[in-house]
């Protein structure tokens, strides 16, 4: 058959009575206001190109330009395939019809499209016949049932979809009907006050207007202390700062000029709005921002030092000396990245028992119902002095956030978890394998590995506690849970690795396992014999968990073992003189095995990156830290703080162009988020300590807490959609879900100042609560601080919002996001609500502790 021939392409433009039209002359006021093309005829066609003004208000085309108006063009035709395009308009529908000749019937080629702002493709197929005729219509709708269609909503920066966009109380049809002959006032504020000459984040100002929505140019200065294009640039090109039709706020981006001059003080940049027209400048009509000298050895800014201690400790802390940096932050400033970690090195090791022991032993009258151990973990990562409520002065000790936030990446290593009932109802000893991992989470990882392969809870955990040789009588050989895990999880993983921690590939480029079965089998030979250390009979019961196992000879596989790589143990004899000594001296010797086995650095070194800065660390990343592993300077393998020490201030860790990489970071952990939100605000008790706990009900996540041994999630998760598609991992997204989603955002709107327990608590002396004062001075003027009802203005919002930036999200809120925090909290002021001062607070750092920029470490 003869493929059918395209004679004619005919366009229609379709007009809509859904188009604001207030001065019923058939054209889209919207569509005036964005091309200036008020008092046009509608049968008129201004630009000569053919179209009638109305029919170009209908299509959304430019009436004064003849290059713009509504086409249909054939791109291409393959056999009886036919491939149209057209500029697609957001918002626009556009149906192609076809007929088999200019009297027949019109009938759909394909489905309705909508347009998205870009050009449209559409293939269709001819089908029988000789002759083909095709029509595109261009129609509006109105998905929201508002008066104002989809176009006009898109093209000045409302929402379709909503009735009230941005949860506006005024209808949209309301405000576009208003803003289109009000009055601009435009005024000058910053988002972002400083920048750095070496840090890639810029300052921000932003140029606002009040009133119109037309499209609009406002003239601009730049002044102050430094010089244009000699100190800095801009993101705009001139002294005119556009907007486009709808929008209220421009942002002006400072971005630092680096020099060589060392001594250079810090300079400044002023921008000052000036008069122009089509709108007025109230106050305040300029603003100005800092540009820090910062040279290749200067000690790091505030918010380099905000995105430190969120990789090497718990986040900022509260501001307690009006300067308006946390004074933790304060310190990594002073003391530099490395001077700092040098000083957490010698810090005092900050044990969790002696508050869980004091917990123990106090009365009932004490009321302590909640988890004791949790109340323990959280004295420690909040920096208390003391390590229980009654120790003296001379018992204070300094803090030791870094050591304890290793431990915190190393107890999602070495899992246990009191989901196992044995070890759910002794909390001693579980704080006891936590307060092992403290101990050696800056030791060396071969007295890590042993302390943890020996640990009562960890024998309890992956049944190694009570192990016995094989009985070839009995039909019994010994379990090998531990023997797996050991190999698997907590030092060389399933496959063969090169020093980057890439994997190793055999002749037929498959990867090559690390162990097989039969390695499994000797290794559980290993670990026969192995029960409780304050009991002198095997296996029998203990109720002190604390006590490292020991070995009993005569329960213990005496006979030579292969271990990984070859090696060998040798036959064992039961030395009488010293019980245990056969077992422990295979134990130790397979705990050798495993240490100076060649994947532990790569093994281990990606784990505690990713838990501490990046989900997807380069290989040379991993190369650098497990060579610090194998070496730390001085010949010693396994040196963790060399090691920690590597991964925080690898140029990887460290290079502030990071953060505009979108593979580099990590999403937050549930339970860290709210470490930072508490530590932000100094979240503190009457009593003051924190008896918290029951986290994992909200947030999916609590230490201890892990639903197995595999953790809360595999360090090689990753959820389906783009980052599966690009090869990435995210293992924090396993903690995301359905319920999840939703609780722990309400968690936070409640905690804000109800107090971070979630059922309340019994003696209010412990309720533990943020401290918001200083944010509550920011929000509203003094004397209404305390009136829940008060007869005032909300002050000026960007300064409370600039504190909350740098505490919660180390300083990078996004312009967009800050605009839209900060109109949301201009709804509320006077007569708003009952106490609306607290509901204004309350929502300001719920949506920024909602917002993805404090979800994702950077």
């Amino acid at each position: 058959m003869k493929a059918p021939q395209l004679l004619l392409c005919l366009l229609a433009a379709v007009s809509s009575a859904r188009a604001l039209d207030q001065n019923a002359n058939q054209q889209s006021d919207v569509w005036e206001m964005i091309f200036g093309a008020s008092g046009l005829s509608a049968n008129a066609d201004a630009d000569g190109d053919g179209w009638s003004n109305a029919s170009e208000s209908a299509a959304g085309t430019n009436p004064f330009d003849g290059a713009s108006f509504p086409s249909l063009l054939l791109e291409s035709q393959q056999g009886i395939a036919l491939n149209f395009a057209w500029a697609g308009l957001e918002g626009k529908k556009y149906s192609l019809f076809t007929s088999l000749d200019l009297l027949g019937e019109w009938v759909p080629a394909v489905p309705s499209v909508i347009g998205q702002g870009a050009t449209a493709h559409l293939q269709v197929s001819l089908g029988g016949g000789s002759q083909r005729f095709f029509r595109l219509n261009i129609a509006d709708q109105d998905s929201d049932g508002d008066g104002i269609n989809d176009w006009e909503e898109r093209a000045i920066g409302f929402d379709p979809t909503r009735t009230h966009t941005e949860r506006n109380a005024a209808l949209d049809s309301a405000r576009v009907s208003a803003g289109l002959v009000a009055a601009n006032t435009i005024s000058v504020s910053t988002y972002d006050k400083t920048c750095s000459e070496r840090w890639p984040d810029p300052a921000v100002f932003v140029v606002r207007r009040s009133g119109g929505l037309q499209p609009l140019s406002v003239n601009v200065a730049f002044t102050g202390t430094a010089t244009r294009g000699v100190d800095y640039t801009t993101s705009i090109p001139g002294t005119v700062v556009s907007f486009p039709a709808g929008v209220r706020e421009v942002f002006v981006e400072i971005n630092p000029i680096a020099d060589s001059d060392d001594a250079e003080a810090t300079e400044t940049v002023v921008l000052t709005a000036n008069a122009g027209a089509g709108y007025s400048v109230s106050a305040p009509s300029s603003d100005s921002v800092s540009i820090l000298n910062e040279t290749a050895t200067s000690p790091p800014t505030a918010k380099a030092a905000a995105r430190f201690l969120i990789q090497a400790a718990f986040g900022p802390d509260q501001d307690t000396t009006g300067d308006d940096i946390p004074e933790n932050v304060a310190t990594v400033m002073q003391q530099g990245f490395a001077g700092w970690i040098d000083d957490q090195f010698a810090r005092p090791i900050g044990l969790l028992s002696p508050m869980q022991q004091w917990e123990a032993a106090q009365p009932g009258s004490m009321e302590i119902y909640n988890d004791t151990k949790q109340n323990a973990w959280w004295g420690r990562v909040m920096e208390l002095r003391k390590l229980w409520p009654d120790a003296t002065m001379k018992q204070e000790q300094d803090s030791d956030p870094l050591r304890q936030r290793v431990a915190f990446a190393l107890s999602e290593i070495f899992v246990i978890s009191d989901r196992m009932e044995a070890l759910g109802s002794s909390p001693g000893g579980m704080v006891n394998f936590y307060d092992l991992l403290v101990t050696n989470a800056l030791g060396n990882y071969r007295d890590l590995l042993l302390g943890v392969s020996l640990h009562p809870c960890m024998g309890l955990y992956l049944s190694h506690l009570g192990n016995r040789k094989a009985d070839p009588v009995a039909h019994t050989f010994p379990d090998e849970n531990y023997a797996r895990e050991v190999m698997q999880l907590f030092s060389i993983g399933l496959w063969m690795l090169n020093p980057d921690g890439t994997r190793q590939l055999d002749g037929q480029g498959q990867p090559i396992a690390t162990y097989s079965n039969a390695n499994i089998t000797e290794m559980a030979r290993v670990f026969t014999g192995l029960s409780h250390g304050d009991n002198a009979q095997f296996n029998g019961y203990s109720a002190a968990l604390n006590v490292p196992m020991v070995g009993f000879d005569s329960e213990h596989d005496l006979a030579p073992k292969t271990l990984l790589l070859g090696a060998t143990t040798p036959a064992r004899m039961i030395d009488p003189i010293h019980p245990g000594k056969a077992t422990m001296d295979d134990v130790n010797a397979a705990i050798a095995n495993l240490f100076d086995h060649p994947n532990v650095g790569p093994f281990l070194a990606r784990q505690l990156i990713q838990r501490m800065v990046t989900s997807n660390p380069s290989p040379a990343y991993i190369g650098r830290v497990a060579a610090k592993f194998a070496n730390n300077g001085a010949g010693v393998r396994g040196d963790m703080k060399a090691v920690v020490k590597q991964i925080l201030l690898d140029p990887e860790a460290r290079d502030p162009a990071m953060l505009a990489d979108p593979t580099f970071g990590k999403l937050r952990e549930p339970i860290l988020k709210v470490v930072n939100f508490a530590r932000a605000f100094n979240a503190r008790s009457v009593e003051g300590w924190f008896y918290l706990d029951a986290f994992s009900l909200d947030h999916a996540q609590e230490p201890m807490k892990a639903p197995s041994v595999f953790n809360f999630f595999l360090p090689t998760y990753t959820p389906p959609g783009v980052l599966a598609q690009s090869g990435l991992v995210a293992p924090e997204f396993q903690l995301v879900n359905a319920s999840s989603g939703v609780t722990a955002p309400n968690y936070f709107r409640n905690a804000v100042f109800n107090g971070l327990h979630r059922w309340g608590v019994a003696n209010p002396n412990r309720a533990v609560k943020l401290t918001l004062t200083r944010e509550m001075l920011l929000n509203v003027p003094a004397a209404a601080v305390n009136d829940p009802y008060p007869n005032v203005d909300p002050l000026d919002p960007d300064p409370l919002l600039r504190r909350l930036d740098l505490v919660l999200t180390g300083g990078t809120l996004t312009p967009r996001n800050f605009q839209i925090i900060r109109e949301a909290l201009q709804r509320l002021g006077r007569n708003s609500a009952y106490d609306w001062p607290h509901e204004r607070l309350t929502l300001a750092i719920y949506l920024i502790v909602t917002s993805p920029e404090f979800a994702v470490q950077r």
